[in-house]
């Protein structure tokens, strides 16, 4: 039997939101994977974006008290997080895609990460497995260990935060502000305003579930070679003025780099070819990928899409089982229907 939900208090309170637009087969299982957490003082705010599919029939079926749902006029995610921001009560905050998930333990997690944090006001984050459309395991992050400032780390292309995976402080926001509706990559933006002023603390665990799907909205540009680029380049004008000369340059070279190597991953072999000429390979982080884009951009030959497409295969086909033994024991629901 569940057991109720504690009294919320002004300092275990903890404000999950979750936007929403044309989630009809994902939003049930987010709002469940976040009332089944472990830690039980929540509200959970969740923004329909101007939904026109059943996504406000499905969450009519919610019977919990806990639950609240906006809505709002078409405006994008930023705009969705911010106004459950406005709403939100919590003394901490954390935000959900309508298609990722947390197993039960996260948001207890991270709280104690926090409150046993050196720093008075910080991020705790977690790392995460990747799922296909059917919900079928397609790799898992490497457990990230870092404590302290990250910001450094970030404009130099270390991409390991991600809003779903975070627990933040009510006062980050307070401090750096919320989210800016009108940018491309408004997730990435505010990671990189709020590490720059605040530490990050880490769970040391794999405590969430990422949905990659070919259908959204960072794969579908890649076709457009100059939108790519000028969604990746809007970045160092939206935080230019938080950046010293020597920030600005290594985050262009990150972002770019980050875009020829997604250019590889998924095939687009030419608009790879062009932007190399923008790219020091030298400048390649040390890995197997990073060597394999030093050959592409020596030799031509793209090995870095069949070597991803290789250890999607592997896990789903010989860690399906564990994976669906690691859901089990979790409670852990991944339909999309």
């Amino acid at each position: 039997m569940t057991a109720p939900p504690a009294p919320p208090t002004a300092e275990t309170l903890v404000s999950v939101i979750i936007p929403v637009y044309q989630g009809e087969l994902f939003v049930l299982g987010a709002v469940r994977s976040a009332l089944a957490q472990t830690h039980r003082a929540l509200e959970v705010w969740v923004v329909d974006d101007g939904s026109t599919d059943g996504t406000l029939a499905r969450l009519a079926t919610i019977d919990d008290p806990r639950v609240h749902v906006l809505r709002q006029a078409n405006a994008g995610t930023g705009a969705a997080r911010n106004a459950g921001l406005a709403r939100a009560r919590g003394r901490y905050v954390a935000f959900l895609d309508c298609d990722d998930r947390w197993l039960p333990e996260k948001i207890e997690t991270e709280l104690a990460v926090l409150k046993h944090a050196a720093a008075p006001v910080a991020i705790a984050y977690s790392s995460h497995y990747a799922v296909d459309d059917r919900g079928r395991l397609l790799h898992a992050s490497p457990v990230r260990r870092h404590a302290g400032n990250a910001f450094e780390l970030l404009i130099d292309g270390e991409d390991f935060l991600m809003p779903s995976l975070c627990l933040f402080d009510r006062k980050v926001f307070d401090a750096v502000g919320t989210f800016h509706p009108n940018s491309y990559h408004e997730d990435h933006e505010f990671i990189l305003r709020a590490t720059r002023r605040f530490p990050i603390y880490s769970t040391c665990r794999r405590l969430a579930v990422y949905r990659q799907t070919i259908g959204g909205k960072c794969r579908g540009i890649l076709n457009d070679y100059e939108a790519a680029l000028g969604a990746e380049l809007s970045l160092l004008s939206e935080l230019g003025p938080l950046l010293s000369p020597g920030q600005a340059r290594r985050l262009r070279d990150n972002v770019l780099r980050s875009l020829y190597f997604r250019f590889l991953m998924y095939g687009f072999d030419e608009h790879a070819r062009r932007l190399a000429g923008s790219l020091d390979p030298a400048g390649f982080p040390s890995s197997v990928k990073g060597t394999l884009g030093w050959i592409f951009a020596k030799t031509g030959l793209n090995l870095i899409a069949p070597a991803r497409l290789t250890v999607q295969r592997f896990h789903r086909l010989a860690r399906q089982g564990w994976w669906q033994r690691r859901l089990a024991d979790s409670g852990l629901e991944l339909q999309y229907d």
